[in-house]
């Protein structure tokens, strides 16, 4: 049951940006790590995947879902949605003129988890995220996320985690050259 609510939930996430005004929309593919608590998720790498709306051409919203693969193949799944910022310059111009290709995101945002003392699907965690480098912009049709942490508070048992992610790759179907030939 949790699965499909989860499920759920990450579709109405895909099609809110359909009735938004947006500059682009990606599809998002990369790995996680869940740090320090291993009481509550036992995994050790986790499949990220989801998408990344461009609100305005320096704030973009991610829905990201982690999906347990190590060791147990799709035991159990987060849901995080972030509102980041990038930090050095526009990400996107909503124009054929690509925005700034190497840049910094720094975000905010909360976890819908079972990772919680009682074990039930609910808002477990709230998050500060920092991607130092991000390289490629919307408008060349992709990007790489390199090193993202994530500062993970629990509400459930008031402790800290920390959250990984080596790489994200994100393909533009929205916004790209592309649209502005």
């Amino acid at each position: 049951m949790r699965k499909i609510v989860l499920l759920l939930t990450v579709l109405i996430g895909f099609t809110l940006p359909v009735f938004a005004g947006y500059f682009d929309l990606a599809l998002t593919l990369g790995t996680n790590v869940h740090m320090f608590e291993k009481d509550l998720d036992p995994s050790r790498m986790k499949l990220a995947w989801g998408a990344s709306v461009g609100l305005t051409d320096d704030w973009e919203l991610d829905v990201q879902v982690d999906t347990q693969v190590v060791p147990d193949f799709f035991g159990s799944s987060s849901l995080s949605l972030v509102a980041q910022k990038a930090l050095l310059g526009q990400r996107s111009t909503n124009s054929a003129v690509a925005g700034v290709g190497i840049n910094t995101l720094l975000g905010a945002g909360l976890m819908v988890s079972p990772y919680r003392t009682d074990g039930t699907l609910g808002i477990s965690h709230l998050l500060l995220t920092l991607t130092p480098v991000t390289i490629g912009s919307p408008v060349t049709g992709k990007r790489e996320r390199l090193f993202a942490l994530t500062l993970a508070y629990n509400l459930s048992n008031q402790k800290f985690a920390l959250l990984f992610d080596l790489v994200k790759y994100d393909f533009y179907a929205v916004g790209t050259y592309r649209d502005y030939r």
